[in-house]
């Protein structure tokens, strides 16, 4: 079965239309997962981050998801492995037609003698990702009625972030 593909429509901030960079969400290659987006920042200049500043970096668009559909704003890989920047995963809803801002946090290496980061007009720092929109069912039980339902599931682990732990026999619910 072959599925649509949605169409989102992109309205690109008018400063930025004929600045010499195209700021429309675009693939880096075919089998990309994300459509890479650039800092749009509204003086057309570079971006000075202080270490431990936090920032929202405008993106220069505003979305229209097809009806069904929402997208995640995700840094770049690179945005955090060479600059250090820690970056919320944005959940942009159908319903959110403001300009699209990735916000961060800049923690510098200390190798680097923790100098001012620079982002520039126009680098590639996050990536969006489209998703079909899903519904679901909500339903309150009781703290026991939800542990005999993960004993019905065979779910045991008592950890958590991370942990990969696996109670012995006798400390199974």
């Amino acid at each position: 079965m072959i599925e649509m593909i949605p169409e989102f429509k992109f309205a690109i901030r008018e400063d930025l239309i004929d600045c010499g960079i195209d700021f429309m969400p675009t693939k880096a290659e075919p089998l990309a997962t994300g459509w890479d987006v650039r800092a749009a920042q509204n003086d057309h200049k570079d971006l000075i981050v202080k270490p431990g500043q936090y920032v929202k970096i405008p993106l220069g668009f505003r979305a229209f998801p097809e009806d069904g559909w929402w997208f995640q704003l995700h840094p770049r890989s690179s945005f955090f492995a060479k600059k250090n920047m820690h970056c919320l995963v944005g959940i942009i809803d159908q319903g959110y037609f403001l300009e699209v801002l990735l916000a961060c946090e800049f923690l510098c290496d200390p190798a680097s003698l923790c100098q001012d980061l620079v982002i520039k007009f126009g680098d590639a720092i996050g990536q969006i990702i489209p998703i079909k929109r899903v519904d679901m069912w909500t339903t309150a039980v009781s703290n026991d009625a939800f542990d005999r339902l993960c004993k019905d599931r065979n779910a045991f682990r008592k950890g958590g972030f991370g942990s990969t732990d696996v109670p012995n026999k006798k400390e199974q619910p």
